[in-house]
């Protein structure tokens, strides 16, 4: 098996396990039901850089024209537009293209343009750079994905993923849940077998941990088990409703293992069982 046959098997895996255990992924956009106030919708351009995107901002010229690869919101290619000639935001999803425009014009950005679209399917616009973040996860054929990167970032392509990988972040919980291990959506290691097998020879570096971003503690016992019913349903990324089965099951599966999931404090229940591990940048120059 190659190492992009590999990787195609393992997004398999993950998607056959999901449909099976959570059904089949509804038509129409997943994100369409969140609050205009959710944290995937909302971007502060011009907030101080931590020292993740500071990593991808110093990889930015200022000629750059930058082709964002579901870009949502625009958390990372807003911040860079301030940095930049221009961005180009590719996402098919309706709810996030408007936060997208929504979040520029709040910050006065002007030098962008969202192209609604999903990057398989379209003629992929022409840029200097390339940036993918989180979003290989769940990309059945990489090979054709990185080629058409190169072709729009053709100065240089900048992929960030996560060890261990989002979609797998609560695998404890996918455990107690289903009474099954987790299949696991390919990461870093299976990426860099494609990069290598096809002839690139990517930058790798081991940005720092910010684990006090997304790990922080619930107030009450309520809060608590919601929030841990809400990630096991978006486990395998399954960003749409889960049915009242599954959300009975998961309770219940969480209150039995509640001392064990969370620690309790002064503020409130911490999670316990979320592996964030290190974001992963992955970055090249194409003909070189």
């Amino acid at each position: 098996m190659t190492a992009a046959e590999h990787y195609a098997a393992r997004v398999e895996a993950v998607l056959a396990q999901r449909r099976r255990l959570r059904g089949v992924e509804p038509a129409g956009d997943t994100f369409g039901g969140l609050p205009a106030d959710h944290p995937l919708l909302e971007a502060d351009p011009r907030r101080p850089l931590d020292a993740n995107l500071q990593s991808l901002a110093d990889l930015i010229e200022p000629s750059d024209t930058i082709v964002d690869v579901g870009g949502g919101a625009g958390r990372m290619s807003l911040p860079l537009a301030l940095r930049c000639r221009s961005v180009i935001n590719v996402d098919p999803s309706p709810t996030m293209g408007a936060a997208f425009v929504a979040n520029a014009k709040a910050a006065g950005i002007s030098n962008v343009e969202l192209v609604q679209d999903d990057w398989i399917a379209v003629s992929p616009p022409q840029g200097t750079v390339a940036l993918v973040n989180h979003v290989t996860y769940l990309t059945h054929d990489i090979v054709p994905f990185i080629e058409k990167l190169e072709r729009a970032g053709t100065r240089r392509v900048i992929l960030t993923v996560n060890a261990p990988p989002p979609p797998s972040w609560n695998r404890k919980l996918f455990q107690l849940v289903h009474g099954e291990a987790e299949e696991i959506v390919p990461g870093h290691a299976e990426l860099m077998n494609v990069l290598w097998e096809i002839g690139r020879l990517p930058d790798l570096t081991m940005l720092p941990p910010q684990n006090v971003r997304y790990i922080v503690p619930l107030p009450n016992r309520m809060a608590a088990l919601t929030y841990a019913v809400q990630r096991a349903a978006n486990e395998q990324w399954a960003h749409w409703p889960a049915t009242p089965a599954f959300e009975a099951r998961a309770r219940a599966a969480v209150e039995q293992h509640f001392d064990d999931l969370f620690a309790p404090g002064a503020d409130g229940f911490t999670p316990r069982w979320i592996d964030l591990g290190r974001e992963v940048l992955i970055t090249w120059q194409p003909g070189r």
